[in-house]
């Protein structure tokens, strides 16, 4: 394989050599992103947004098109995410000056209509979010915010909120996180033995639901009250 022909690009590329590249550029834009983080992944902010957009566009290019330098567009993936680093740490120094912040849309019950056009948000967008967030009436809500991120909050008023159980007296309810006992007809003796729990323990548990052996069960799941979730 002709080296230079593969780095900085030739009409008469292989199609091995062209997926070797798309593999190379590929491992490439996984690698930048983990540089970049969890805050990358959400596209948190405008620059995020922009980077993502940018390293995707130059990595289609670089696999579609033979004649394009893969020396080059290794260089821009990386560059690409050092500044959004950087930006990223700017952004934390200085919030103000490198991103947008948030908007308030709706305070003591009345919306903005101001806030609203200068975010180009319609109303249809604002009442669909809303109802995606289970607010589905506006008389409910006390605050709504558009994030930096795009996404909008929605504060309800104290009449329109749910009752807690410490409100109505009750004992508080566990909060964790389920383990999963049983994934794929393997037993995850990890889970089960933090748990403080064993295998006849679990083949009761199985027993009661008619299963005979962990092998035919697809989901086992210890959730935070205690509840055993069994899919077979």
């Amino acid at each position: 394989m002709d080296w230079k022909a593969f780095m900085d690009g030739s009409k008469d590329l292989s199609t091995i050599a062209l997926a070797l590249r798309a593999i190379i550029l590929y491992i490439a834009l996984i690698a930048a992103t983990r540089m970049m983080g969890h805050r990358q992944v959400g596209i948190l902010s405008g620059h995020n947004y922009l980077v993502a957009a940018g390293i995707v566009s130059l990595a289609a290019v670089r696999m579609v098109n033979p004649e394009s330098s893969l020396t080059a567009g290794l260089v821009i993936v990386f560059v690409y995410a050092a500044v959004n680093l950087l930006l990223s740490y700017l952004d934390i120094k200085w919030p103000n000056a490198i991103d947008r912040g948030s908007t308030i849309l709706m305070k003591d019950g009345l919306l903005s209509k101001r806030n609203l056009l200068d975010c180009h948000v319609t109303l249809d967008n604002l009442l669909g979010q809303l109802r995606l967030k289970g607010a589905h009436n506006l008389s409910e809500i006390d605050t709504i915010v558009l994030e930096p991120y795009g996404k909008i909050s929605a504060i309800k008023k104290p009449e329109a909120l749910p009752l807690t159980r410490k409100q109505m007296n009750l004992p508080p309810k566990a909060a964790a996180l389920p383990a999963i006992l049983i994934y794929d007809g393997s037993i995850d003796e990890k889970n089960l033995h933090s748990k403080g729990l064993d295998h006849e323990w679990l083949k009761k548990k199985l027993g009661e639901k008619g299963i005979g052996s962990p092998e035919d069960v697809f989901l086992a799941m210890l959730e935070a009250d205690g509840t055993v979730f069994i899919s077979t």
